[in-house]
């Protein structure tokens, strides 16, 4: 009787639609970078967007909004606003019953307004490094115990794939 259930419950698809609904909820946060009074950012991350297997057969894609306003000794403060483009792999943690992110890249960057005055790389790796981070250590989706075809697959080992733009997961 189990494998007849195990099997009409072979796979459960999340749509890019879901995981962006997902991410909704959970994003928006802000956090400082940097020494006060030396130099220092104030970043508020807001926005974004999910592409799944759309710029690697086998790989996620954020678009991440963020807005800074950076303060370094000496000159006026600055606000910026970063569009950074990440791209990883995802992965299903069983314990978790949750799909998360590996193998973080950062595709691009545009930074507005692009004429800085600001030592940039070493100010800006900070801010990008934190939005990295909410994504590697967040779930970009989490499986409903209440609904059974997600909680019978909770309890197996599935296998994650990418199929037609959407994480599947499969016995």
């Amino acid at each position: 009787m189990a494998m007849v259930l195990l099997s009409s419950c072979a796979s459960y698809s999340v749509t890019e639609q879901e995981v962006q609904q997902y991410l909704d909820k959970k994003t928006g946060f802000e956090r400082s970078v940097g020494v006060k009074g030396l130099a220092h950012a104030k970043v508020k991350f807001e926005d974004v967007k999910v592409g799944i297997g759309r710029i690697s057969d086998d790989r996620v894609n954020l678009e991440a909004k963020s807005f800074a306003k950076v303060s370094i000794y000496g000159q006026a403060p600055q606000e910026i606003e970063l569009n950074v483009n990440f791209s990883a792999i995802p992965f299903y943690d069983k314990s978790e019953g949750a799909i998360f992110l590996k193998d973080l890249e950062v595709e691009k960057l545009d930074i507005e307004p692009n004429t800085l005055n600001l030592p940039s790389k070493q100010l800006l790796s900070p801010i990008v490094e934190i939005v990295g981070q909410f994504f590697l250590s967040q779930p970009v989706y989490r499986l409903d115990e209440k609904d059974f075809k997600q909680s019978v697959l909770k309890t197996a080992r599935p296998e994650l794939l990418i199929k037609n733009h959407s994480l599947v997961i499969q016995i």
